[in-house]
């Protein structure tokens, strides 16, 4: 039994060791070979992104001046939420067939003001654009997503640069989709899309009816709530740009916003008529009114605030009136108010809906199919059981509202828990990203001057040795102006992994800046008292050969650097201060750059 244990011990952690070397060569893998026997691919696993400055960036200054992209692993890497700033994407197409292919490009968000494809091959190269702004007869393709046509020569590899601007959620999954597969999917979405609005047409229209037979304002309440949600809808979708109105550009955001805000004025007011909660719940009626009147000075702020503003208080104004409403319709059901219970079912698949909508473009939650779809889905359910409570108003259904509303809790409180998870990882991730190296995952500054504190502290309290050790890189200007800063770079990682490779158990390695290195080591003991592989002078010595190893670039090229290490101490010291300990490291690693430089003189001198 023991013998199985180990050998499944051994087997374990040879495939994370395989892992660990694997992962790396794909997350560099930005090639993407397709082949006609699959119809589509999911372009996020090839894809690299960077986020534009404040100043605009063009093609032509990508190429000349690259940036530092990042290589996305999934779908969910491409949910940049709100973010300010312009987005570029890029990704290669390799056509791994001896025939011509045509492909399409799709964005799987339909609400991005403006898409820029640029595909880029050895002798030419060609600009296609898209996007809700974009007047439908400036589109390559009329379609209500982002779509552009990719033709790929036999075994041809291009390039695609994706620019993306939009002053809202950026949600930019795309894929690669054969032209059969497109059309096809294309007719399935849209037969869904014509079966909802068509629901929410007749919906409006029934209960229009309703009210110029039965003279009851609920009915023109919701009808007016219909509408205002129908018109979001319809622009958030891109059925409404690419049908009706095109002519609007940017302004279709707003519109957006704007629908759905009236929406939230309107649905409050169809609330209240709907529980009576004048009469049944005086308190949440009072409550009631004032957000509405929030409501509608949202609805006026949209028509002067700037479009991102626009979009946020959108979000925020939608989640609070299905939550309120969610809350005053349970109030009601505790209450046993007629029809409260069906209300509070209808209600919750809403919120639902919102919830996910909201939360998918503040970028919490990842964007898929259910994320993309959610505030249909829900408000379909609920307009139509909404519907039927207006048509039979007096009718309860305990059991099943019941477990309905027991479910919906539930379900909230497991949205509150993975809310918080995120939270908490969110929280992490950023204390990491203060306190470590972007490039060589070692501390920064910031995280070096923290440990060293701490250090220092228990230095004074236990009167231990403490060491310090300044590296500074020799002849790796050399290696950036030979093969680009990419290669350095290359190099900087590999020495950090040298680093923290010689480094002991318990040592604080750091990347002080540009090619300078730290490393921070407790419980030196004085003189030679140590055995010689914990010795000062060994681990100087062990770095330095360590470094001095050749270093294979990507390119195939092999490079080396040399490194100057200057050693502080200190011994429990109460005026020792990382400050202190850097200049007096810098001094002596000053003074081992000269004595080196002069060696190589008289060397070289010699040998003249």
């Amino acid at each position: 039994m023991q013998l199985k244990r180990l050998t499944a011990g051994i087997n374990t952690g040879l495939l994370l060791l395989l892992a660990v070397f694997y992962i790396p060569c794909v997350q560099a893998n930005t090639l993407l070979s397709a082949s006609p026997s699959q119809a589509s691919y999911s372009l996020a696993p090839y894809t690299e992104f960077w986020h534009e400055d404040e100043q605009p960036v063009t093609l032509n200054d990508l190429l000349s001046q690259p940036r530092r992209f990042e290589q996305a692993q999934q779908a969910e890497d491409l949910n940049f939420g709100y973010t300010p700033h312009d987005v570029w994407l890029r990704t290669q197409v390799h056509n791994d067939s001896p025939e011509a292919q045509r492909w399409i490009v799709q964005f799987e968000y339909p609400f991005l003001d403006y898409v820029t494809l640029y595909t880029l091959r050895l002798q030419d190269s060609d600009v296609q654009q898209s996007g809700s702004a974009v007047p439908v007869d400036q589109r390559t393709l009329a379609h209500r997503q982002a779509a552009f046509p990719l033709e790929l020569a036999p075994h041809e590899t291009v390039t695609l640069y994706t620019h993306v601007a939009a002053p809202g959620s950026k949600m930019l999954s795309y894929h690669l989709i054969a032209p059969e597969a497109f059309y096809a999917q294309n007719d399935r979405h849209n037969f869904w899309l014509a079966t909802y609005f068509g629901m929410l047409l007749a919906l409006g229209l029934y209960n229009l009816l309703l009210f110029l037979g039965l003279k009851e304002r609920v009915f023109l309440h919701y009808t007016l709530f219909v509408a205002g949600f129908g018109v979001a809808i319809l622009s958030f979708n891109g059925i409404g740009t690419l049908m009706f109105w095109s002519f609007l550009g940017e302004n279709t955001a707003r519109l957006v916003a704007l629908g759905f805000t009236f929406a939230s004025a309107t649905g409050t007011l169809f609330a209240q008529s709907f529980l009576n909660t004048k009469a049944y719940c005086p308190r949440w009626h009072l409550l009631l009114n004032t957000f509405r009147s929030y409501c509608w000075l949202a609805v006026i702020a949209m028509l002067f605030l700037p479009i991102p503003l626009a979009l946020h208080l959108m979000d925020v104004t939608g989640f609070m009136a299905a939550l309120l409403l969610l809350l005053c319709g349970s109030h009601c059901s505790l209450r046993r108010v007629p029809s409260a219970r069906l209300f509070v079912l209808a209600w919750s698949l809403f919120l639902l809906g919102v919830g996910v909508f909201a939360l998918r473009n503040l970028g919490i939650l990842p964007a898929n199919f259910i994320t993309l779809h959610g505030i249909q889905i829900g408000s379909a359910l609920e307009m139509l059981l909404l519907s039927f409570a207006l048509a039979s108003r007096f009718n309860e259904l305990k059991r099943q509202k019941e477990q309905a509303q027991t479910a919906m809790v539930a379900a909230l409180k497991k949205q509150e828990a993975l809310l918080e998870q995120k939270v908490a990882a969110r929280t992490e991730a950023l204390e990491q990203l203060a306190n470590s190296d972007v490039l060589t995952g070692l501390l920064n500054r910031h995280g070096l001057k923290r440990c060293a504190e701490s250090a220092l502290q228990r230095n004074r309290q236990h009167g231990n040795r403490l060491a310090l050790l300044m590296l500074d890189l020799d002849r790796f200007k050399p290696i950036n102006d030979s093969y680009g800063h990419e290669a350095g770079d290359f190099v900087l990682q590999k020495v950090a992994k040298r680093i923290v490779h010689l480094a002991r158990t318990g040592d604080h390695c750091a990347r002080f800046g540009g090619d300078e290195f730290i490393i921070l080591m407790e419980n030196i003991e004085p003189g030679d008292s140590l055995a010689a592989t914990d010795s000062l002078k060994t681990i100087v010595a062990r770095i330095d050969q360590a470094i001095r190893s050749p270093i294979k670039l990507p390119c195939g090229a092999r490079v080396s650097v040399s490194v100057s290490i200057g050693v502080s101490t200190c011994q429990g010291a109460e005026d020792a201060t990382l400050e202190s300990l850097l200049r007096e490291a810098d001094s002596h690693m000053y003074a081992v750059k000269s004595h080196q430089a002069a060696a190589c003189y008289r060397y070289g001198s010699a040998s003249s």
